[in-house]
């Protein structure tokens, strides 16, 4: 029994300086002017701080949803500045922007992709359920990319530029003639523009883009530039090595486009070809 008094009067004491402490900061805190301001910022720096680092987490996880709106809100500008191009029109609204440049452009990342072959692919995180087509342009910011070749529900298979398959009509910027670009097979960023007459002048640096003469490229996309130019003997042609603008071993966003009036195309063609043919 003496030894529970004896405890009970030593942690009395202790208790007791506990108590006396706590009024204490509690008084210099609520009457304080100075004690308080410095206690209360103190307490607003570690607050936030906490803050600062539960939002960057938060932050964190709903980048895909910004990264995603972001994505979206580009192809849109990239829409409307192509129309803006294509026509000096004024009062032109978004929505009448297929009037005047009859594509469509779909946001889309590359999930997996392949250099360093003969013929080469990218995989991309859009597919069927998205839009995408066969045969739909893929082009990233600095140039082109290749062409859609398959499609699953929420994947496309894209053919790449650097294929043995890849046959692309482009031109010399502002020169009105087109040939065709290859890739050689050998430096990812070395293009092959052939079937271009040297009375043409073309000069070293000049850029080179898709010519439009087909369905699947828009006109005017960047390629690269001139890097060499080479008399072909046997053509009396120009062989004109293109240093692309576009390095794939860095394409992480792309954009997939549609030609909207690609039906109307294949029609006119399937007409054309029936009256080739003899056939009503």
């Amino acid at each position: 029994m003496q030894f529970l008094v004896n405890l009970l009067s030593k942690i009395g004491v202790f208790v007791l300086f506990l108590l006396l402490e706590g009024v204490a900061v509690f008084l210099m805190f609520t009457q304080g002017g100075y004690h308080k301001g410095a206690i209360g910022e103190k307490m607003m720096s570690v607050d936030g701080y906490v803050s600062g680092k539960i939002a960057k987490v938060s932050h964190f996880f709903d980048l895909p949803e910004e990264n995603e709106a972001l994505a979206q809100e580009n192809a849109l500008l990239r829409q409307s500045l192509k129309n803006l191009q294509s026509s000096p029109a004024q009062g032109i609204s978004l929505k009448d922007s297929t009037l005047l440049y009859p594509f469509k452009y779909f946001p889309a990342q590359v999930v997996d992709y392949s250099l360093r072959k003969r013929d080469n692919y990218f995989l991309i995180n859009k597919g069927a359920a998205d839009g995408i087509k066969e045969d739909m342009a893929v082009l990233s910011l600095d140039g082109l990319v290749g062409v859609v070749f398959s499609t699953s529900k929420h994947y496309a298979l894209v053919l790449s530029i650097l294929h043995s398959k890849t046959n692309i009509k482009a031109k010399v910027k502002n020169l009105d003639y087109f040939g065709i670009i290859q890739w050689p097979g050998e430096d990812h960023r070395i293009l092959e523009l052939t079937e271009i007459p040297k009375y043409l002048n073309v000069k070293v640096g000049d850029t080179v883009v898709t010519a439009g003469a087909s369905a699947v490229y828009p006109e005017g996309e960047l390629i690269g530039r001139v890097s060499k130019l080479s008399p072909n003997p046997q053509t009396g042609d120009y062989n004109i090595e293109v240093t692309t603008f576009n390095d794939l071993a860095r394409v992480k966003n792309v954009y997939v486009v549609e030609d909207l009036e690609r039906p109307d195309i294949q029609q006119a063609k399937a007409k054309e070809e029936e009256l080739a043919n003899g056939t009503e």
